[in-house]
């Protein structure tokens, strides 16, 4: 593995500077928003608004005039753009003086509730907003990616997809999870957990007291403990709000907070077009495995494996893959879970301009017949084409007639 990783989404972000005044870039702390920066292509002139003097230069309404008067059709980049509120109304002016220029700007940032209010309020319709995720499987292995999401629309396909990856590979992967920082660093075992260490503090004790003052910090860190646990199950506000004695509107501010700082991702339950009596409960998961196995004291790929957790922290790892994916190559795409309240459940449903597909990701090899009920039914209700199994095993192959198996490795 090389110090520099090559990835997918640098096509994105040039393919919409050629198409938009200005692109924003959000994700989590330390995805790697600020390595895209310095490695477009274009002729970049670099400002991190967390180095003091280039906050002071920015914050300067004059000298920000200056900056943006001289640029000529030089792209600039705004690296954590959200500490500098001011700095937006500047580049809507400046945008509208050259509408018809595209690529003038390039913003990132790390904290999305405040980023996103001043890009609504401030440069709608001039921006492009791209989320930047952590690393996906085939930007971490250095393989090319899987045809699986272009696919989608035309599954007689899937039994062309190449086997990209070993079971030992992919398991590792959810054991270090996708941070390139730590993921460069996950055979130097103390370097590994010291940055994992100071992620969540630093996540804590910086990101979050500077974004919400007035929040208590303590019961936020507990929190996000209890998060760990529940990884990959129905979020119950109540059950969060008793343990920690506060209200459940209280637990309401803090998964909108873990979401809106992409530590969570949530998934509502598919609703449309059904007749059955489904949970409203919304599912969720901690976004990347590094973090769920740090705070649940998973110190090793064979402690993960024998975890009794392992099966709920392999589901939401595919499911991560899965939309990161989705989402770098532009496909349309809105992600849900299934269960009923007689138990059927189906793990994630996407929805998109390949129709409605329902997934149920397996751990083990072998998947019996008695485990595709829920699928089957919700493929006949719903008049879906067809439903997909991925799983460990060894062949892709047909389940059912409209249900196909795909080993993970192919994805």
């Amino acid at each position: 593995m090389s110090a520099e990783i090559k990835r997918d989404i640098e096509k994105s972000i040039q393919f919409l500077l050629k198409s938009f005044p200005a692109v924003a870039l959000l994700g989590a702390r330390q995805v790697g928003k600020s390595t895209l920066l310095k490695n477009l292509p274009n002729q970049v002139k670099f400002y991190d608004l967390e180095r003091a003097s280039d906050y002071e230069k920015i914050s300067d309404s004059s000298q920000l005039e200056l900056i943006l008067q001289d640029r000529g059709k030089e792209l600039i980049a705004f690296d954590e753009a959200q500490l500098c509120p001011s700095l937006f109304s500047a580049l809507r002016v400046s945008i509208d003086e050259s509408r018809d220029q595209n690529g003038q700007f390039i913003l990132t940032g790390s904290s999305s509730p405040h980023l996103i209010k001043n890009i609504s309020e401030s440069l709608a319709g001039r921006i492009a907003i791209l989320e930047v995720p952590q690393l996906t499987w085939n930007e971490a292995l250095e393989k090319k990616q899987s045809k699986f999401y272009e696919y989608l629309s035309s599954p007689e396909k899937f039994k062309t997809l190449k086997n990209l990856y070993s079971r030992q590979d992919i398991e590792e992967l959810c054991f270090t999870g996708l941070y390139p920082e730590p993921f460069l660093k996950r055979k130097k075992e103390v370097e590994y957990r010291l940055w994992l260490e100071n992620y969540i503090k630093t996540y804590i004790e910086r990101d979050i007291r500077s974004l919400f003052p007035q929040l208590q910090l303590d019961s936020y860190k507990r929190f996000i403990k209890m998060l760990s646990v529940s990884s990959g199950e129905l979020f119950k506000a109540s059950n969060f709000a008793k343990s920690l004695d506060v209200a459940n509107s209280t637990i309401k501010k803090y998964i909108e907070i873990a979401e809106g700082t992409y530590l969570w991702r949530n998934l509502n339950c598919y609703s449309k077009n059904t007749k059955k009596r489904l949970v409203k409960t919304p599912k969720g998961y901690i976004r990347d495995t590094s973090i769920v196995n740090y705070l649940l004291n998973v110190n090793s790929k064979e402690d993960l494996l024998s975890h009794p957790a392992f099966g709920q922290i392999w589901e939401s790892f595919v499911i991560e893959q899965i939309i990161k994916n989705i989402q770098n190559q532009f496909i349309r795409s809105d992600f849900y879970f299934y269960r009923t309240h007689h138990q059927a459940e189906i793990d994630l449903i996407l929805e998109g301009e390949f129709g409605l597909v329902p997934i149920e990701i397996k751990s083990g090899a072998f998947t019996k017949k008695f485990q595709l009920i829920a699928l089957k039914s919700f493929i006949e209700e719903q008049d879906c084409k067809f439903g997909i199994v991925i799983n460990n095993a060894s062949e892709i192959c047909r389940l059912d007639e409209k249900i196909y198996q795909i080993p993970v490795n192919y994805i």
